[in-house]
């Protein structure tokens, strides 16, 4: 009996052996391909392979709702629409559903924004920031499948605030926008996990039956650790960012499902694909809303597919969930914009509205620290043993994890932190990936003759700045224009704050904690600057103009408000002014920035006005 137990067990271990050794096998070619496919591919500069072939326009039927754009909004929308078995719901998509490629892997992101799903918009040339970049151009990259930006994001669950959507509810004189209206919304998409003892999570805050996995990265790195010390010594509370406090330092909380990518896709769209009432259509490009210019009324949609343009009809409503590039353009298209704009592009009028004006994005610096940084060399299938496990290098797109939540001198806002630090441990390569810099920046500036770094990025979460967002032409498949503007506003704040930015990042490196591992800036003068005294506060301001780019969370190009004479494009209940049947739901409608990332406010939209259109109809 004891001889039979034996061999039972020695086959199964066997066994499992064999399949954990293929499955690495198999993840090992996915990654090998994966960076393989991300050398070779080539950034596309228009939309041009979606253009339509063939004529004439064919029909593709009537839904009670369209929801253009399966990205983050887009997803838990038709999502939870579809969970009305009465409502028929098309989504149209321009990219594909993940292929389980090197993009489930969090650890290796860089290579996702070399891909198909990055439709890798660039700014026109900037004259305030992102000067060091290469033509001065700052890269835009928006998600582009099934999922949207969370494909291709840094997972960070950050709600922002309290006082951000309570600002919201006064501006838009609607108290269902205030923070404890909203904070249920929050809670009903997150299945939330604590997986790290040394983050504090407060419970109440969180919900733990929702669609969208979210936990901490393991293991905890000592880093971590350092990190916290030296923000305690700077007088900061360790707090859970999440909960009614937001200012102080903790460890990222991050959309993952126990090591692999958690997107808005394989939480709310891919497991309802059975359902009769769901449509999922990609590779489908929209190039206008249909509109009656008598009764400004939507009729419908039209698209490319496959060669082909087909117009499909919308019963109730289309909602535009395209993100803050995107939607603007589609509306502009359309007719919805500035007057003037439309009319010098030759689109016909059908509503003026002040779309892509007020265009915002976070604001980025980052620098690189040199010292007794020591992270233990594993080889790639030693690092997919610890991704089978759920944690590892591959499992989170940092090393470490240390967040913190500060707030800059004089600020209007009182008590509610304007900095986001965020530290990791970094290889050499890396700040190409993030800035644009030349090689000869990079190398022999940045890294000076470092190989391994410590970075602290500096996120400007609340900047004053505005830019804009305008069609190059009224071709569909043409970018738009895209000019950031950052750090133009006319009193120099968002310059000075992010100045304070880089002072507080030199304090906390003088700390005890981090001098514990002898923490050094390891960067050259910047040659352009270098005719101005290092480290000066001249000095930092010529390298802010150089070195700042976006954060890649471009916001509020089709705002909410109270009324098209003070610059809104939709209401409080995201309806379109002056159009019927017609929504915007996504980061465009952000009335002022959030103080977080703006992914987890995106899914709050979602489940908020999914919520109100179920009661409504």
């Amino acid at each position: 009996m004891k001889l039979k137990t034996i061999l039972l067990i020695s086959c199964y271990v066997t066994v499992t052996h064999t399949q954990i050794t293929e499955t690495i096998k198999h993840y090992e070619d996915i990654i090998e391909k994966g960076i393989k496919d991300s050398a070779n591919h080539k950034a596309p500069k228009d939309a041009s392979i979606y253009k339509a072939r063939k004529k004439p326009i064919k029909t593709f039927g009537s839904y009670d709702f369209i929801v253009i754009g399966g990205g983050v909004t887009g997803s838990v929308i038709a999502s939870r629409l579809s969970e009305r078995k009465d409502f028929k719901v098309l989504v149209i998509e321009a990219g594909n559903f993940t292929d389980n490629g090197i993009i489930q892997f969090p650890g290796l992101f860089q290579y996702s924004l070399s891909s198909s799903y990055n439709w890798a918009y660039k700014s026109i040339p900037q004259t305030t920031a992102c000067l060091g970049a290469e033509n001065k151009v700052c890269d835009i990259p928006r998600g582009r499948g099934i999922g949207g930006t969370s494909l291709i994001n840094g997972l960070v669950s950050s709600r922002g605030h309290p006082d951000d959507y309570n600002t919201w509810a006064k501006i838009l004189n609607d108290n269902s926008w205030n923070y404890s209206k909203v904070l249920p919304y929050f809670k009903n998409s997150e299945n939330f996990h604590w997986t790290n003892k040394k983050a504090p999570v407060d419970p109440k805050y969180h919900g733990t039956k929702g669609l969208l996995n979210v936990q901490h990265k393991v293991p905890n790195v000592i880093y971590n650790d350092i990190f916290l010390d030296a923000n305690k010594e700077l007088g900061s509370d360790i707090i859970d960012y999440n909960s009614n406090r937001q200012q102080g330092a903790s460890i990222f909380q991050l959309f993952n499902n126990n090591g692999k990518r958690q997107d808005l896709g394989s939480a709310f769209i891919i497991p309802f694909l059975n359902r009769t009432n769901l449509k999922v259509l990609t590779q489908s490009y929209v190039i206008k809303i249909e509109i009656s210019k008598r009764t400004k009324t939507v009729k419908g949609v039209l698209f490319t597919k496959g060669g082909y343009t087909y117009r499909a009809k919308a019963k109730k409503e289309v909602i535009l969930c395209a993100g803050a590039i995107a939607s603007p353009q589609i509306l502009m298209l359309s007719g919805i914009g500035p007057k003037k704009h439309l009319k010098d592009i030759k689109i016909p009028l059908i509503k003026n509205l002040e779309v892509g004006t007020r265009l915002r994005d976070h604001l980025d610096i980052k620098l690189l620290f040199s010292g007794h940084i020591i992270i233990p060399k594993q080889n790639i299938t030693q690092q997919l043993q610890d991704y089978l496990k759920g944690s590892g290098t591959l499992t989170a797109l940092s090393y470490t994890q240390g967040v913190a939540f500060h707030e800059t001198k004089n600020r209007t806002r009182k008590g509610v932190p304007n900095l986001e630090i965020i530290m990791d441990v970094e290889h050499k390569p890396s700040p190409a990936k993030s800035v644009s810099l030349s090689e000869h920046s990079m190398n022999e500036v940045l890294w000076s003759n470092n190989t391994l770094g410590l970075s602290f990025t500096a996120i400007h979460t609340d900047p004053k700045s505005t830019g804009t967002l305008r069609l190059k032409s009224r071709n569909p498949f043409d970018y738009p224009l895209i000019n950031p503007n950052l750090l133009s506003d006319s009193e120099n704040n968002d310059i000075d704050e992010l100045y304070q930015s880089i002072q507080l990042i030199f304090k906390l490196s003088d700390t005890k904690a981090f001098q514990r591992i002898k923490l050094k800036y390891m960067s050259k003068p910047l040659p352009v600057c270098s005719h101005l005294k290092f480290k000066s506060k001249d000095y930092w301001y010529c390298f802010l103009r150089q070195m700042t780019t976006t954060a890649l969370h471009p916001m509020s190009t089709c705002p909410m408000g109270r009324s098209p004479k003070q610059g809104a494009v939709v209401d409080s209940n995201l309806k379109v002014f002056g159009i019927k049947r017609l929504r915007v739901a996504d980061a465009s409608v952000f009335p002022i920035s959030t103080t977080g990332h703006p992914c987890v406010p995106c899914i709050m939209i979602g489940e908020k006005i999914s919520d109100y259109i179920k009661y409504h109809y």
